[in-house]
């Protein structure tokens, strides 16, 4: 089940994977076709950038889709390293 806990693990294993390749929020963005806050979000696990949000982040599968393109890797490769 996708709950809060899963997102927040996605999203810290995400920053690992775009520190280790050496990007900034900003460059990840362009390079997945996504905003920098909706990186900023997902790294955080969150899907809303109101104040007292506690919803997890969700991400579409186009958005998947980008995420593994700016990595330059698979969806399956994403998950794999997400160990997701």
């Amino acid at each position: 089940m996708w709950d809060l806990e899963s997102a927040k693990r996605f999203g810290a294993g995400l920053r690992t994977l775009r520190q280790s390749h050496h990007f900034t929020q900003e460059q990840f963005a362009y390079r997945a076709g996504i905003t920098k806050n909706q990186v900023q979000l997902l790294e955080a696990g969150r899907g809303s950038g109101k104040a007292g949000s506690d919803s997890p982040a969700n991400p579409t599968l186009a958005t998947v889709v980008g995420l593994a393109t700016g990595l330059q890797m698979s969806v399956a490769e994403l998950f794999s390293a997400l160990e997701m």
